[in-house]
């Protein structure tokens, strides 16, 4: 089998690789031997009796020769171990499925032919712009001189791509997260946005099945906590009196309101491995 690498959680294929085999060919060695024989017989005796010189003697040819040529060939091949030669053992050793119907908790499965989409596109695309230095500098009120860059970079830590999948002959959909490392989470120079054009093949571990709120992050969580604080300071009784020009759906908004959709559906959960598209290379027809 022959794909290009999109995404691979390389620490997690080479440990599975090594439990499968912690054996790597580094390099291999052909010999081929030819070895030509051939014998050959001549034997002649001759009846050299004077008186028979004018008769047909008894006659018998003798002779013995004898040849051998041997031709060794040695070749050597060097074998790369590269990203693709591991994960290629981790492939061979994976379940290619089209159901979820008999399968286990843990098991190693592949899915061809899925077309991804992002579940927090809205979030992402601020998150990046957040650490992207536009609040470099920046500093907090009343954080004693905190800087604002720091903080979101502590939160965003533990962020991760949401990444749902559909597959024509799935009664559910996959879901799947990637780490967000802000520099090169992907092989090859590729982006996020390149994982949905086409369709692609998934390599992972099945977990089960979860909803997409169940995938939870560090800012997520202090979303959540700021959300909750504007409620509480809403029903103040101190805020009995509020400006006319704003409604208390203005006051309870903040600028960092964009969560995940959390559709309440099940979702077939995968402990992502590897994303690759597989490479068909058709056969030339001999002349």
């Amino acid at each position: 089998m022959i794909f290009n690498i999109y995404y691979i959680n390389f620490p997690k294929v080479y440990e599975i690789k090594m439990m499968l085999s912690n054996v790597v060919s580094l390099s291999k060695e052909i010999t081929k031997d030819n070895i030509l024989e051939g014998d050959a017989s001549l034997k002649a005796k001759f009846g050299l009796n004077f008186m028979d010189l004018f008769k047909v003697g008894d006659v018998e040819s003798g002779g013995n020769i004898k040849g051998s040529n041997s031709k060794k060939v040695l070749e050597t091949f060097e074998i790369k171990t590269t990203k693709s030669v591991i994960l290629d053992d981790v492939v061979k050793s994976s379940n290619t499925i089209t159901s979820f119907e008999k399968i286990e908790e843990g098991e190693l499965i592949k899915l061809d032919n899925v077309k991804l989409s992002l579940e927090n596109e809205i979030e992402l695309r601020m998150v990046k712009f957040m650490n992207g230095g536009a609040f470099k500098d920046l500093v907090a009120p009343g954080t004693n001189g905190m800087d604002l860059n720091n903080i979101f970079n502590s939160m965003f830590k533990d962020y991760a791509y949401k990444i749902k999948g559909e597959k024509d002959d799935l009664e559910l959909k996959i879901l799947f997260k990637i780490p967000l490392t802000f520099e090169s989470e992907f092989e090859s120079s590729y982006s996020v946005d390149d994982l949905f054009v086409g369709k692609v093949s998934v390599i992972g571990l099945y977990k089960g099945k979860i909803k997409v709120d169940d995938l939870k992050n560090s800012f997520e969580y202090f979303q959540e906590i700021g959300q909750l604080q504007n409620s509480f300071n809403i029903n103040k009784d101190d805020d009995e009196i509020q400006d006319s020009h704003y409604s208390t759906q203005n006051t309870n908004s903040t600028p960092f309101d964009f969560k995940s959709s959390g559709d309440g559906n099940d979702y077939h959960y995968i402990d992502l491995l590897a994303i690759v598209q597989n490479v068909n290379i058709s056969s030339k027809n001999n002349k």
